[in-house]
Order: structure tokens, then C-alpha cells, then sequence
């Protein structure tokens, strides 16, 4: 072990599965749906990436192999079913997944200020939702408390969902980047290049 001077730091990239063992209430919202409810994490370390200090740009990553960990919490989540991603037929599915992916980073970002807690309390999932079929590509966002039993984050969340939508979509639309940043929907490497148009998109329709 040495010492040195380093300008960033290491967040671990996993990869988790959501399993939903209880609804509590939902309500319907603009064609998506929020729900609260309790739930399954089953996550696996696969890697880490470094992180610069201030301006938190990815600047590298690496491979990791570690055991499977499993929790049981409570979660707050939007279900986008495939009639609402069908509204936008110039986004791949990979945009649309990537605009997801960015909707969680600002989302969290933005719940973390409402419940006034650590933006670690939350986590974030996106799991596909196969009752369905896979036929069809309906997702569920997941925001859900970060710790065993969960800690009373998520039902607020649930009450509060219309104003953090209607909050996400202003420090979206607020923000000066071009196509994602650390601030808004997460760096362009992450979400892609039309991450933060999607996301933009998908709450203009919602909040609308």
C-alpha cells in the first residue's frame, strides 16, 4: 500500500435485477404509470469506473467478478408501456434506452432534493417488464430505497411523483449541455448521444 495524489475516484458498475413481490398502490400518469410497492434486488458487482473530481467525467473502467448479493426493500417506479414508447418512432431502442437510463440519473438527482437525503439513499434499476411477452419492450424505472427493509423513501416518493416529474423535466430543459452532463441526464458516454433529447421527450409528454 502506497500513498498517492489522485484526481478520482471509483464507483462500482453493477448490474441488478428487480423482482416485484408487492404493489401497495398506483395511480396512472399521461400514459405511464407510477407505482409503489416492495421488491427484490439481486445485484453483481461487474466492474467500476473512475470518476474525475468536480467536473465527474468517466476516465476509465475495469472488470470485476464478485458474488451476487440479494435485498429485499421498497421501491417507487414508472412503467412505460409500449403504446407510450410507440409515440416516438424516430428513437431507436437504444435511444429509448438510453433516454431511461438518463431519466433515472436526473430523477435521482432530483428526489435525492426533495426527500433532502443522499443521492447514495436511492438507487436506481431498469428492468424490462416481460408480462407482456417479449414481443413487446415495456420497462419499469425503478428508484428504490438502498437499504434492507427499505428506510420510508419510496412512498413519498409515490405522493410526490407529479412534482418530480415536473422538476426532472425543468433541471433537464435548465441545463446548458448538448447532450447529457454529470448535471442533468449523466455524461454523454453513459447515455449516449441522444440520451438527454429522449429523456427530455419522454417527460414533455408525461408533464405536458
Amino acid at each position: 500500500v502506497r500513498r498517492v495524489d489522485s484526481d478520482y475516484f471509483t464507483d462500482a458498475i453493477d448490474y441488478t435485477q428487480v423482482k416485484v413481490l408487492e404493489e401497495f398502490e398506483s395511480a396512472p400518469m399521461a400514459g405511464i404509470r407510477a407505482v409503489h410497492g416492495d421488491v427484490r434486488l439481486n445485484t453483481q458487482v461487474v466492474g467500476w469506473k473512475k470518476i474525475k473530481f468536480f467536473t465527474l467525467e468517466n476516465v476509465g473502467a475495469g472488470h470485476l467478478s464478485m458474488p451476487e448479493q440479494e435485498m429485499h426493500t421498497t421501491s417507487f417506479w414508472l412503467h412505460f408501456p409500449s403504446e407510450f414508447l410507440n409515440g416516438f418512432p424516430d428513437l431507436t431502442s437504444t435511444d429509448r434506452q438510453s433516454g431511461l437510463a438518463g431519466l433515472g440519473n436526473a430523477l435521482r438527482s432530483v428526489a435525492s432534493l426533495l426527500l433532502m437525503c443522499d443521492g447514495r439513499d436511492l438507487g436506481v434499476a431498469l428492468t424490462e417488464d416481460v408480462s407482456g411477452g417479449l414481443a413487446l419492450y415495456e420497462p419499469d424505472l425503478y428508484l428504490y430505497d438502498a437499504y434492507p427493509g427499505g428506510v420510508g423513501q419510496s412512498a413519498p416518493l409515490f405522493r410526490l411523483a407529479p412534482t418530480l416529474l415536473r422538476q426532472t423535466a425543468e433541471l433537464i430543459l435548465a441545463c446548458r449541455c448538448d447532450h447529457g452532463c454529470p448535471s442533468c441526464v449523466g455524461p454523454i458516454g453513459e447515455v449516449g448521444e441522444r440520451g438527454k433529447e429522449a429523456a427530455s421527450r419522454f417527460l414533455a409528454a408525461i408533464v405536458a
